[in-house]
């Protein structure tokens, strides 16, 4: 009983953090497309560790599922009757979230090659290469003070 209690909680906090993810990727959506570097690597940063705590409690997860459906003709469905609805939201929202992360891995690519061809126009700019009017003049070694 008290597997299937904790293993339905887990689930719960499982999907829970994958609806703020999506959120987040919702967001970062948003940012990437309007947003400068800065901003796009603070989004990308705080991606990464909720792809990290997501990881995490998967790997408690796991296990337990396994004793849980080991369990199940023990203790009797009823006591974790809304798991399999849990399960299902938490797939679906899995793979809601794979789609957005692919979407915003194709418009990171997109806005990365702006940022190259940007900067492959400055550093290619002739204004940039070119010395300023006084920048080839010789300084002069000995002034001439009686003139």
């Amino acid at each position: 009983m008290a597997i299937v209690k904790r293993f339905r909680e887990l689930l719960i906090a499982q999907r829970e953090r994958f609806s703020v993810y999506l959120e987040t990727l919702e967001k970062q959506k948003s940012i990437v497309e309007n947003g400068n570097a800065e901003d796009i690597l603070a989004y990308v940063e705080m991606e990464e560790k909720m792809v990290s705590d997501i990881f995490s409690i998967q790997k408690v997860i796991v296990p337990l599922e396994t004793q849980y459906r080991s369990h199940v003709g023990v203790v009797g469905v009823a006591s974790g009757s809304d798991i399999p609805e849990i399960q299902t939201a938490l797939e679906r929202l899995r793979a809601e979230a794979n789609n957005k992360v692919e979407q915003n891995r194709s418009l990171l690519e997109k806005r990365l090659n702006e940022f190259r061809e940007e900067l492959k126009l400055l550093r290619n700019n002739p204004y940039i290469k070119r010395k300023g009017l006084f920048a080839s003049t010789e300084l002069a070694s000995f002034l001439d003070i009686k003139g």
